[in-house]
């Protein structure tokens, strides 16, 4: 099997997997891997249990503070640490949907990535690839079908679950809205997963970044909805939940939408295309870190480096002249910097509403709660750095 993963991998990042995603180990509990189930490489057992979780809407809670151990001993010990760490992994039971990689050779891409991300991503088949083995960056920068693959693993849409024939009563607006946050995070996870590049970096970078970013994610594909499908006075945040400014007036977050609003405001001034908002999507996950580094930042960096790059090359395709090209660079990498501005008063009432829940009468599904309380407290007292195209 090494051998099979020396094709696709350079030995030094081989070498830096090897202690942490072992060959045939599961992801979850270690014990012997069986195959690739449900994206995720797990034994038999870790599969059963996320299926009969995931399908029984199992409502676990943790007798301690959500950090048990889970391993092939102390894997039934609390289902709840389990499941969240078969989300963390990226567990998700559309995986098998992941095979739709597998006509990518007819769009033109290097063999060796087509070969790659099938054997990463098929779930039916027992290829035991480590998950480290992933192109490196430099091969996806000689790819002219980037633009392809982001397309390809785009989240679906996603549903809130609002009731529109009841009364309007803020705790339900904002159960809904974290109901549907929830759900993008599971999507969120799942994609950044399957970004080009991503799993080449060190896992806890991973879950870093992916914990860092989660919101500015969504609230930038929200602008995309909103200014794909609605017009101006919209925010298009589900199919089943589109808020007017009327309903937006009426709502407890009126002030958020306002600053959400700038951001398919912009997409409209700018006339942004879907390849420029795939690749500057790519880059806000990319967009925040700890202030102490990452463990593998030369491959961030080389990574982050690589989709500036292809976000250059998606504004040539609308603006040839090297001024224009130039100037919407600026704008486009200005919008991607406010993020930041209107991430943080998102994070601020989030937190807020998250500590007075209970008087409130608002729910937190588990993960958001989770990802809310462990890193907010940590962003917003300023022990991460955000990466800025321009200095204020």
């Amino acid at each position: 099997m090494p051998n099979a993963c020396s094709k696709y991998c350079s030995p030094a990042t081989y070498s830096s997997y090897l202690s942490v995603l072992p060959q045939r180990a599961c992801v979850i509990c270690g014990d012997e891997a069986s195959g690739c189930h449900y994206g995720v490489l797990t034994c038999g057992s870790c599969k059963v249990f996320f299926k009969r979780a995931v399908e029984g809407h199992h409502n676990y809670l943790c007798a301690g503070r959500n950090d048990c151990i889970v391993d092939k001993i102390r894997r039934k010990n609390c289902p709840a640490c389990r499941l969240r760490k078969c989300y963390q992994a990226g567990m998700i039971l559309g995986g098998r949907k992941l095979k739709k990689f597998g006509g990518m050779k007819a769009v033109g891409l290097p063999q060796a990535l087509v070969v790659n991300t099938q054997r990463r991503l098929s779930c039916d088949g027992q290829a035991l690839l480590p998950l480290s083995c992933m192109p490196g960056v430099r091969e996806l920068q000689l790819s002219p079908q980037i633009i392809s693959i982001l397309e390809s693993i785009e989240p679906e849409v996603v549903y809130s679950g609002y009731d529109n024939t009841q009364p309007e009563m803020p705790n339900m607006l904002l159960n809904s809205l974290n109901r549907l946050c929830e759900r993008q995070l599971l999507w969120i996870v799942k994609w950044s997963k399957s970004l080009p590049g991503f799993r080449s970096l060190h896992i806890n970078d991973q879950m870093a970044l992916i914990q860092y970013s989660w919101m500015s994610l969504m609230v930038f594909s929200l602008g995309w909805r909103s200014f794909q499908n609605v017009t101006r006075e919209y925010l298009y945040f589900a199919p089943d939940l589109i808020l007017s400014e009327e309903r937006m007036k009426r709502s407890p977050i009126y002030d958020l939408c306002l600053a959400m609003q700038f951001i398919p405001h912009e997409f409209a001034n700018l006339q942004v295309t879907k390849e420029e908002f795939l690749c500057m999507k790519a880059l806000l996950l990319l967009n925040t870190v700890p202030l102490e580094g990452l463990k593998s930042q030369a491959q961030f960096d080389e990574m982050r480096q690589s989709y500036i790059h292809e976000l250059t090359k998606a504004i040539h395709l609308k603006e040839k002249g090297v001024v224009a090209s130039s100037q919407r660079f600026y704008h486009l990498t200005k919008l991607m910097d406010h993020m930041h501005d209107i991430v943080k008063k998102l994070h601020l009432y989030c937190l807020s509403t998250f500590i007075q829940a209970e008087a409130m009468r608002v729910e937190f599904p588990e993960m958001m709660s989770e990802v809310i309380a462990s890193q907010l407290p940590r962003v917003l007292a300023g022990m991460v750095k955000p990466l800025l195209f321009h200095a204020k």
